[in-house]
């Protein structure tokens, strides 16, 4: 394989003195079309501080963010018209995709497996071993993820804008393959059944919110993107977003 961005920027980048990053060339590949991409739109400056000679964590947050400015123009079709557009009280959110003449406002949360360890296990740095371990068993909540990162966004958006949250995750069950009633609880629930808060949709209280877009991209056979809308009923400016 001839040098590639990927390689230009991450052959020297290390951690604590042992570059973790994934080999498979298959990942390396798709990876260099997201920076490829942030280079096309004059960014790569800009991101490449936080990809290198960085902690794991925050590399993996800003490949999060760069992966879904990809996703939401490559895949689903929204140019990106502005990026780091200041908000509230000198805040900025991620991007500005335009859907038609209607500028949306993004902002991207990327929560990880080590946000659903119990204190014993983070004390014990159970963080640095690999995320699946075989016969390892416990509980889950993806849905406070999901609750976590609406509220992490929020402060960011005005009321008088159409805003989009995009949430990238890397739980233990990803929201998108989870089977069960997980944004349901985490945005519906009308009783408080779940840390005695109702879900975020069921009522005004996150109204600057539009909706949620939920993503992944994933390695099987080959690289598989996933994508779920909800929209918040409750918004002030509703908001659809196309997911093919």
């Amino acid at each position: 394989m001839n040098p590639t961005l990927f390689d230009a920027i991450f052959n020297n980048s290390k951690r604590n003195g042992k570059d973790d990053f994934p080999t498979s060339n298959m990942w390396k590949s798709e990876i260099n079309k997201w920076l490829l991409f942030i280079q096309s739109k004059n960014q790569l400056d800009r991101y490449r501080p936080r990809l290198i000679n960085v902690s794991k964590p925050k590399r993996d947050e800003t490949l999060a963010e760069i992966c879904a400015a990809y996703t939401i123009e490559k895949n689903l079709g929204y140019p990106i018209i502005s990026w780091e557009e200041k908000t509230v009280n000198g805040k900025d959110v991620d991007f500005i995709i335009l859907d038609n003449t209607k500028k949306i406002y993004c902002e991207v949360k990327s929560p990880g497996w080590e946000s659903e360890l119990e204190q014993k296990e983070r004390l014990n740095e159970r963080k640095k071993l690999p995320k699946h371990i075989n016969g390892e068993v416990r509980s889950i909540a993806p849905w406070e993820a999901i609750r976590h990162t609406i509220k992490k966004s929020y402060e960011k958006f005005l009321p008088n804008c159409t805003n989009l949250v995009i949430m990238k995750d890397d739980l233990f069950v990803n929201v998108i393959d989870n089977p069960g009633n997980i944004v349901d609880i985490a945005l519906f629930e009308e009783h408080g059944a779940y840390c005695n808060e109702k879900g975020y949709f069921a009522s005004k209280d996150f109204e600057n919110v539009g909706g949620i877009l939920c993503l992944h991209c994933k390695l099987r056979a080959k690289i598989e993107y996933g994508y779920k809308f909800i929209a918040n009923p409750n918004a002030i400016n509703s908001l659809h977003v196309k997911t093919i």
